[in-house]
């Protein structure tokens, strides 16, 4: 079991995650679609929330136990390293990925307000 191999478990995690997240997300914009002004503003805050969680998560992540995440569940064969040398490996990887999938979430969200804000409010006749 390689680094690499640890990074590759720790993405997919992270993106199965995010998958979910993702659906959350469109549903409650399909919801506000009568609106689009209203679901993408709503979507860039949802996807704001989900980048900072994302952060919160990678900052946290070298020191979690290992033993309690889901790329330790995913290795198949548990490498023969010492508990610090695996937490490292493992905490390390997740927090890369975690950062990664965060700035792109926070890109994301950026793109999707400045969206929002130009689309604006439409002026109803009164």
């Amino acid at each position: 079991m390689t680094y690499d191999d640890i990074r590759r478990c720790a993405e997919l995690s992270v993106r199965r995650g995010c998958g979910f997240a993702l659906m959350a997300i469109v549903t409650a914009m399909v919801g506000f679609s009568g609106e689009p002004w209203i679901a993408i503003r709503s979507g860039a805050v949802f996807v704001l929330i989900a980048a900072l969680i994302l952060f919160w998560r990678g900052w946290r992540a070298r020191a979690r136990d290992y033993r309690h995440t889901e790329v330790w569940l995913m290795i198949e064969d548990s490498p023969a390293l010492p508990r610090e040398r695996l937490q490292a490996m493992i905490g390390g990887a997740l927090a890369e990925v975690y950062f990664s999938h965060a700035r792109l979430a926070a890109y994301v969200a950026l793109a999707m307000a400045i969206i929002g804000l130009t689309i604006g409010r439409p002026s109803h006749p009164g």
